[in-house]
């Protein structure tokens, strides 16, 4: 039944998580407490490598091509590709996180890295529409690159 759902709505899972997310942290987003924000980036964060992971399987030939699914999970990936800035706010690089308070003090670098990665996935997004799998592949190195470097400036090890 959850598959036959699945295809007949192929965004019900990322809708369901995104309201269920919303919904447990309209209470606590309110406060932006560091915490809160640790903990809202860090989810969005693991939803995108839910989506990241068999895209990148798929593209090192780890995992079958599948047109469909490649395409749905990089449109999930545009998506929440926008997400998880505002949750870095001030205060929050200190306690149970891996991001660096150069964050507060590069903000520009920053932005220019946030804005490559939404860039990169929603440009995935759009060639994995054309299912040329030789230009998906292109793609998905250079959305990867983006994630990449973010971390090697921003995130620690």
């Amino acid at each position: 039944m959850t598959d036959l759902m699945t295809r007949r709505f192929p965004y019900l899972p990322l809708a369901s998580t995104l309201l269920l997310a919303g919904l447990l942290l309209s209470t606590t987003a309110s406060a932006d407490s560091a915490e809160d924000a640790i903990q809202y980036r860090q989810s969005v964060f693991h939803t995108l490598a839910w989506q990241f992971s068999p895209m990148g399987a798929m593209a090192k030939g780890k995992q079958d091509y599948d047109a469909t699914e490649f395409q749905t999970r990089a449109e999930r990936l545009a998506l929440l590709a926008q997400l998880p800035w505002e949750g870095f706010i001030e205060g929050s690089y200190d306690g149970d996180t891996d991001a660096l308070s150069k964050i507060s003090t590069d903000k520009t670098g920053f932005e220019k890295h946030a804005q490559a990665l939404m860039d990169e996935s929603q440009t995935l997004s759009e060639v994995a529409a054309t299912q040329d799998f030789a230009k998906i592949r292109e793609q998905f190195a250079a959305t990867a690159k983006a994630c990449k470097s973010c971390h090697q400036q921003y995130r620690a090890d």
